[in-house]
This record gives structure tokens, sequence and C-alpha cells, in this order.
């Protein structure tokens, strides 16, 4: 974690992705004992649940308001926004400069880098599909019986979002995925 906050703070400053390092950082530095899952006892414990739970919640608010902002964005939902952004960085990608900021495979290029209708249509399932996820995320993770499938269903998620902006988006997705994997 302090290796991904440097990363951070020395290289892009993106403001989410630091808030959340440092946020979450805070909360599992005052977690202590993370526990075995959702449990009441009455049994005396050294465990911080109070961090516990301002993880969980820091999480949560990241995901609902990511989600949000694209239910809000017209040309999110209806797919236009990624349509957009592939079209044009496979006629572009020989131009650009910093080529390694993206990844999008090229099968994606090929097959979805145009603006027919079908492409557009996939893209707005797409969209669709990821702010569905975003949303069921926290509470998918909450679940015993839904973990293993959320934390598959939100690694996969990230995969995909690090094709799109490697650079901006390494940390944020690499804290995010790790801390899905510890909770398996």
């Amino acid at each position: 974690m302090l290796a991904g906050a440097a990363m951070e703070f020395a290289y892009l400053r993106s403001p989410s992705a630091v808030r959340y390092t440092v946020l979450t950082g805070t909360c599992l530095l005052l977690a202590g004992n993370l526990g075995n899952g959702l449990a009441l006892n009455h049994t005396p414990s050294h465990a911080n649940t109070w961090a516990q739970c301002l993880l969980v919640l820091i999480t949560t608010d990241i995901y609902l308001n990511s989600a949000w902002q694209k239910i809000r964005s017209h040309q999110f939902r209806s797919g236009l926004h990624l349509a957009q952004f592939i079209h044009t960085y496979a006629h572009v990608k020989g131009q650009l400069v910093h080529l390694h900021q993206f990844a999008i495979p090229s099968p994606v290029q090929r097959h979805l880098g145009n603006l027919t209708a079908r492409e557009i249509r996939i893209w707005r399932m797409l969209s669709v599909i990821v702010i569905a996820v975003e949303i069921a995320l926290p509470v998918g993770l909450l679940l015993p019986q839904s973990l293993p499938y959320t934390v598959a269903a939100g690694v996969a998620m990230h995969a995909a979002f690090l094709c799109l902006k490697p650079v901006q988006l390494v940390t944020f997705s690499g804290l995010v995925t790790t801390s899905y994997l510890r909770l398996v």
C-alpha cells in the first residue's frame, strides 16, 4: 500500500486514487483484526470494527458515485462515449506519442472500433453492465454467499478499465483488486 501511495503522490496525483489510497490505508492501519465476515457476537474484541466499517463505506461511496456519474451521462449510457473513444484510438494510435497509456486489445479495436449501429448497441449494453456491476458490487462484497462471484466480477471490470486507461487507473484498480483478493 505504501508503494501505491508513493506512486500516486509522486506521479499522477489522480484525486480519486489519492483519496482512496489515503482513506483505505488509514482504515486498514487502524483496523486490527479484519475478522471472518459478517457476524454478531457479544465477546470482547480488540478489533477496530469502526475502521472496517469506514473501509466498507469508502468503497461503497466510490462505486455508487461512479455509477451515479455514469447514469447521469447520456453519452455514457448510450454507449456513444466508449464507441467514440475506441474508434478514435483505432484511427490515431500510430500518431500517439505516449502509446503505453492505453492497452486496448486489437480484437476490440477491429470488431468494435467503428461507429456502426451494431457496435454502438454493444457499447450501450457494456455501459449498462458496468453501471449495474458498480451498483451491485458493494452489496455482493458484504454477502458471504456471493463474495467469490462478486470478486470475480470486480476483478474482470477493473481489468477492462485498465485496458482503457492503464496509466491513470493502475494504482486504483490495483488497490481495489488486491483488497478483493484479500477477502477471498
